[in-house]
């Protein structure tokens, strides 16, 4: 009998109860809000709502990973993706203001889409000008958010 024969899907296990944590930490959160009812929303409800949905979603993995045989296999660790993502969570934290919410999702959204190394680089540009094009419909156009859609270093007065 192999070592790994039988294992259970080890990373789908910690996946799970990463998620469920998280949740719990959301839904304590939002418990400090008032709930409301599902007509009459209080500030608490989205909130609750999501945590409950991501400690489901982490069950549903968990199962999941039980009932998977998984091999361990050796895989490298895909660095340029991590360090891409990082480098976007990176800008758009320290220049949305600066740059304003266009440029900041452009610019975001392009890094993240050449951490895969099936995007090249004309698609990861299409993709960053679709998300852009959304996010301005729907935080500016919509929700009227406070970030400017083209921040003080791309003004000219």
């Amino acid at each position: 009998m192999h070592a790994s024969e039988g294992a259970k899907s080890r990373r789908d296990l910690l996946a799970g109860l990463i998620f469920i944590a998280i949740a719990a930490g959301f839904a304590f959160e939002a418990s400090n809000y008032e709930m409301g009812r599902a007509i009459r929303m209080g500030p608490g409800f989205i909130p609750m709502t999501l945590a409950i949905l991501l400690a489901l979603f982490g069950v549903m993995i968990i199962v999941a990973g039980l009932k998977k045989d998984e091999r361990v296999e050796k895989t490298p660790i895909p660095w340029k993706g991590i360090l891409l993502i990082l480098a976007a969570l990176v800008i758009f934290g320290e220049f949305g203001t600066l740059l304003g919410l266009v440029p900041v999702v452009f610019i975001g959204t392009a890094v993240v889409a050449l951490a895969s190394a099936k995007n090249p680089v004309g698609s990861a540009l299409v993709i960053a000008a679709c998300m852009s094009a959304l996010c301005w419909l729907v935080f500016k156009v919509g929700l009227g958010i406070t970030l400017p859609t083209f921040g003080p270093l791309l003004t000219f007065s």
